[in-house]
């Protein structure tokens, strides 16, 4: 699994359990995340900046209106703070694939892109087109590698 879907996993459970997440699971979860991956001062940054938007959610879905609710949970958060909750992961999920080239981890940018921009990620290039871009723009000896 990787850090963006542990992002992932942290506002579902944010969004549809609310009551769960106090400072200790907050505390818990970054200890987690810090011990399944080896996580640089950049890296951290955006995670810390997801855990702001997560605490923002537990915080708005404690008190709202539930019956209300979409069943999604990725519709509560685009309800409650929509895209200034995705900017962290996308930052997050940019900064990985940047060092670290993934089709898995291109696939989540591309999803995500839209939702913050409002426009296509790159005009809709494919992960091949985009690696095989990225490493002609690369200076000799500095490919990335994967995750």
């Amino acid at each position: 699994m990787s850090l963006v879907d542990d992002v992932d996993d942290l506002y579902r459970g944010c969004v549809m359990d609310p009551g769960r997440w106090g400072e200790q699971a907050f505390a818990d979860w970054l200890d987690g995340v810090a011990l399944s991956a080896s996580i640089d001062r950049e890296t951290a940054r955006f995670v810390r900046r997801c855990v702001s938007a997560a605490r923002k959610l537990a915080a708005y879905w404690s008190d709202a209106d539930r019956s209300r609710a979409p069943d999604d949970w990725r519709g509560r958060v685009d309800l409650s703070l929509g895209a200034r909750a995705w900017r962290p992961q996308l930052e997050l999920a940019r900064s990985l694939l940047d060092r670290h080239p993934d089709p898995v981890l291109f696939d989540r940018v591309r999803e995500l892109f839209p939702v913050v921009t409002n426009q296509p990620f790159l005009d809709g290039i494919e992960y091949d087109q985009w690696l095989q871009d990225r490493s002609q723009d690369r200076p000799e000896g500095e490919a990335g590698g994967t995750i």
